[in-house]
C-alpha cells in the first residue's frame, strides 16, 4: 500500500476520507430511496451522515475507521482481483488468441531466413540502435 495505515490521520486526511466515503454512502442511500428500499436508506444515510459530520467536526478521530475500511478493501480485493483477471483472460485474451490462430498468425513462431534466425542488417545500420540507448 502507498501509505502506512498505523499512523494517525492528519486533519486533512481525515476530512478527505470522511467526506469521500460519507458522500459515497449518501449516494447509495439516495439510490436505495429512488429504488423504493426503505431500510437501507436509513442505514446508509445514517452511516454517510455520521461520516460527513465526523469529517467536518473531528477529522483526526477517523483513524480507526479509515484503517478498518482499508482492511476491508484489502480483503475484498483478494477475492475480486483473481476473479476479474480470470474473466479478462478467458473472455478477452483467449478469444483474441483463438481468432489470430484461425487466420494463421503464430506470434511465437519465427521463420528462418536463409537457414538462420539472425537478422541481417546493412553495415551502416548495425550499431545505430545501440549507440544512443537512452
Amino acid at each position: 500500500m502507498a501509505r502506512d495505515h498505523s499512523a494517525r490521520l492528519s486533519a486533512a486526511e481525515g476530512r478527505k476520507f470522511g467526506l469521500t466515503v460519507g458522500a459515497a454512502f449518501l449516494v447509495l442511500a439516495a439510490i436505495s430511496f429512488w429504488r423504493g428500499h426503505r431500510i437501507p436508506v436509513f442505514v446508509l444515510g445514517a452511516i454517510g451522515t455520521l461520516l460527513v459530520l465526523s469529517a467536518l467536526m473531528i477529522p483526526r478521530q477517523l483513524g480507526p475507521v479509515e484503517r478498518a475500511w482499508m482492511r476491508l478493501a484489502e480483503a475484498i480485493s483478494k477475492v475480486t482481483t483473481p476473479i476479474f483477471m480470470g474473466v479478462v483472460y478467458f473472455l478477452v485474451l483467449t478469444p483474441v488468441a483463438a481468432g489470430l490462430r484461425l487466420v494463421g498468425h503464430r506470434a511465437l513462431q519465427h521463420q528462418p531466413v536463409d537457414g538462420s534466425y539472425w537478422r541481417h542488417r546493412p553495415a551502416g545500420q548495425r550499431t545505430g540502435d545501440i549507440t544512443r540507448q537512452f
